[in-house]
């Protein structure tokens, strides 16, 4: 999962402090560092935004005030030097508080409540909207558009994407919970190790779907699924 992320700290040090977190976290990414809540209207309204990491004490308009305008759909984290606003931040509905100066430690903890909050809300499928995943391989994070996965296999702990155009990832992985985060309009399960992209076939028979010159099994278990999924896209 990665998060859409934006700051808001008049406060120059602060403000880099945040963006060097941000950078070094593989699961956030930066959308705008603002030095104003008024400088960063444009960009929050433009952008799918998750988390908002914002000062409250700032001269033009506090964070206290801003936050009342932010969509109830993005968790605030308030940022500040001052104990006594804790309780001020929390009326309006902040998710998390941070107290300067933040240590990456103390960062990171805020973070992993925001991914725990996401990941236990149905209703939050952030594969579905940006149009990729994101999966581990050799120590490194790999991106995968989802509509360049043809296939995907399984093999006891591992995953394998077959991609279009692109060399084959192997990620460790269980396909069940993958079936679950990915599109149902487009990834079928056509076999107990397999999930297939309905997209991009090039032919079906009731044993097998292809992809060019790859072939991957249907079970019978399956086959009226994919049956009546091909009836329904039939003239």
């Amino acid at each position: 999962m990665i998060l859409n992320c934006a700051i808001i700290d008049e406060d120059p040090e602060a403000l880099q402090l945040l963006e060097q977190y941000i950078e070094k976290t593989p699961t956030l990414h930066l959308i705008g560092a603002y030095k104003s809540a008024i400088d960063a209207v444009d960009g929050i309204r433009h952008n799918h935004l998750d988390v908002l990491f914002l000062a409250i004490h700032m001269q033009q308009i506090s964070g206290l005030e801003f936050a009342k305008v932010v969509p109830k759909n993005v968790k605030i984290v308030f940022t500040t030097a001052f104990k006594e606003y804790a309780i001020e931040a929390y009326k309006v509905n902040a998710f998390d508080y941070l107290l300067k100066p933040i240590s990456y430690d103390d960062f990171m903890r805020s973070c992993q409540k925001v991914f725990e909050s996401y990941m236990q809300d149905d209703n939050y499928n952030p594969i579905k909207r940006d149009g990729f995943l994101v999966v581990k391989r050799d120590y490194k994070c790999v991106r995968i558009p989802i509509d360049d996965i043809l296939f995907v296999d399984c093999d006891k702990d591992y995953i394998r994407f077959h991609l279009e155009g692109r060399p084959n990832v192997r990620t460790l992985g269980n396909l069940k919970q993958l079936e679950e985060r990915l599109p149902k309009e487009k990834f079928k399960r056509v076999h107990r190790s397999f999930l297939a992209n309905m997209t991009k076939f090039d032919t079906v028979d009731q044993q097998h779907i292809t992809y060019g010159d790859q072939s991957i099994p249907i079970s019978e278990t399956y086959f009226e699924f994919i049956k009546k999924y091909l009836e329904d896209h039939s003239l």
